[in-house]
């Protein structure tokens, strides 16, 4: 991290995650795999204006019609010049290790003293992990998901009238992501006192869960047609008994390791909340991006509950992390430091279980071979098979 400040250090990080697409592994069972295969699919078929419009649309058991852009354009393109799927995922890697690398120095670039305690790291590779490189295997969730923090961020805190573009771009890549924006426009509208965003906050741990049936109904009632069908399917009786099946089978530190961060986020926003340092209050763009931050929490909290709710509540929790670290860096408060100090086991925790998860998708040749040797080599071992 010493390099972090000179100019070519987040452009390595973009070109690491480019590579890492590449020789990621991709098994069966996994979003990547499937995207494999249908770049393979494209290849093989016949070329046609109508085949390629049928792309952006997919049809599920049920006859339900859902629609993308993102993924499928991406997939279209390549396939007019290979089926390899490493290519593949070495093009989505490029967009997301764009925005993947520019998140974290947006976070980086607010450091002006040449070191920091090491309480600072822990929750710095905390945002850095919440949503790491290797989630480019789910690449139109989690792709979004930095594309909406890198617009949010650079419309609330620089004021940069572009966000709006990369905001309302994000329900291309992933349909989920009207609710995220939704979220955003009704707050860049209405204006509250921050502390009504901190006791929403407070409230959405009090309410344990919501009834998955009447969130359906409602959803019906306020999405676009075109988005009912995966409404829908989140909310099925078939999709929900699979998804408490699996979740007994995961092991427990899968299990706990988010709420351990949420946790934590909670407790270091109520240090800030009631410490006796109030001058952050006088930044307009700041206090912005922490009200924002605290409401999306409130409803990733409320939507957690539901299955694949939870993927909110991470994207919530980056934005979270983001504040915090800001505040860390832009204001010197003895009391946060001593919480964040008091956090880091927990926070190192966290870091370890992402990682775990990572190797499930690192492969030896991300680590030990170069962008020649990848074209020639290609046999990705996980990381995780040196270790079982």
């Amino acid at each position: 991290m010493k390099n972090y400040k000179l100019p070519w250090a987040k452009n390595m990080v973009w070109l690491f995650v480019v590579f890492y697409g590449y020789t990621m592994f991709r098994p069966m069972g996994m979003d990547s795999y499937r995207y494999v295969l249908k770049l393979k699919e494209l290849t093989e078929s016949p070329r046609s204006w109508d085949s390629f419009l049928s792309t952006f649309f997919s049809v599920d058991i049920d006859g339900n019609v859902t629609f993308d852009i993102y993924q499928p354009l991406i997939t279209n393109f390549v396939s007019l010049f290979t089926d390899n799927g490493n290519v593949l995922f070495a093009f989505f890697g490029l967009v997301y290790g764009y925005f993947y690398s520019r998140n974290i120095w947006l976070i980086l670039s607010e450091v002006k003293t040449a070191t920091l305690p090491k309480a600072f790291w822990a929750l710095f590779f905390s945002f850095v992990s919440i949503i790491g490189f290797w989630e480019l295997n789910g690449v139109r969730m989690w792709t979004a998901a930095h594309v909406l923090f890198y617009g949010v961020y650079i419309l609330l805190i620089k004021e940069n009238k572009r966000g709006f573009i990369y905001i309302l771009l994000t329900p291309l890549i992933h349909f989920s992501f009207a609710l995220p924006v939704g979220l955003f426009f009704v707050y860049y509208l209405v204006k509250l006192p921050h502390r009504i965003f901190y006791y929403l906050y407070v409230a959405s741990f009090f309410v344990s869960s919501l009834n998955v049936s009447t969130v359906g109904v409602f959803l019906e009632s306020v999405l676009p047609e075109v988005l009912l069908p995966k409404a829908k399917s989140y909310t099925g009786e078939e999709f929900l008994e699979g998804y408490a099946v699996q979740k007994e089978a995961t092991n427990w530190y899968v299990q706990y390791f988010r709420a351990v961060l949420n946790y934590s986020v909670f407790f270091l926003f109520t240090v800030i909340h009631f410490g006796k340092l109030r001058t952050y209050l006088e930044n307009k763009y700041f206090v912005n991006f922490m009200n924002f931050s605290l409401l999306f929490l409130a409803v990733g909290n409320l939507l957690s509950s539901l299955p694949s709710g939870g993927r909110y509540l991470l994207i919530a929790q980056m934005f979270g992390l983001a504040v915090l670290l800001l505040f860390y860096i832009q204001y010197s408060s003895s009391s946060f430091q001593k919480a964040v100090y008091f956090c880091s086991p927990l926070l190192l925790f966290y870091i370890i279980v992402c990682l775990r998860k990572a190797f499930d998708t690192i492969s030896l040749m991300s680590l030990l071979t170069n962008p020649i040797l990848s074209t020639i080599i290609d046999t990705p071992v996980p990381l995780i098979d040196l270790i079982k």
